[in-house]
């Protein structure tokens, strides 16, 4: 189950709340309220903004979205942590400003590999996995649109 929690919100409950750290990945979150609770850090995938932690016997997956992130799901664009891409696509319309890659090229992943300019915002795509760079099928400047193949994987 996926829980929405809002910035504003997230920003506040950060606030009242202290962290003490107990051992490599576990912590004690102590509340405003004086309640407290232990968490196990399990994973953290910073592309893709997620995390999962155990607290007592259950486990939680947590995606952290920012305003671009949101504005991203109402135009139906949607990242998933489940599928890895075999290649690099336009994830909206928008403006190649950066190549930071070329056929051939190792990459690891959470590398980035291309500079998109899209709504007045400077986007970077990123490896999914650790791949090799089987083609780059665009130059700097050019436009493209939603969904089109602009670098392909090995």
């Amino acid at each position: 189950m996926l829980n929405t929690v809002h910035t504003a919100e997230l920003n506040q409950i950060v606030k009242a709340t202290k962290l003490e750290k107990l051992a490599d990945d576990i912590f004690r979150v102590h509340q405003v309220d004086g309640k407290s609770v232990v968490i196990e850090v399990l994973a953290i995938d910073l592309p893709l903004k997620t995390m999962t932690i155990r607290q007592q016997h259950a486990v939680y997956d947590l995606v952290f979205k920012d305003d671009l992130d949101l504005v991203l799901d109402k135009m139906g664009i949607k990242r998933s942590v489940d599928t890895v891409s075999t290649d690099i696509k336009a994830p909206m319309p928008g403006k190649v400003i950066g190549i930071m890659v070329n056929a051939g090229d190792t990459v690891s992943k959470g590398d980035g590999i291309l500079i998109l300019e899209a709504m007045k915002m400077e986007n970077v795509l990123k490896a999914e996995r650790d791949c090799v760079i089987k083609a780059v099928h665009v130059s700097v400047g050019v436009n493209v649109e939603k969904a089109q193949v602009l670098v392909e994987l090995d």
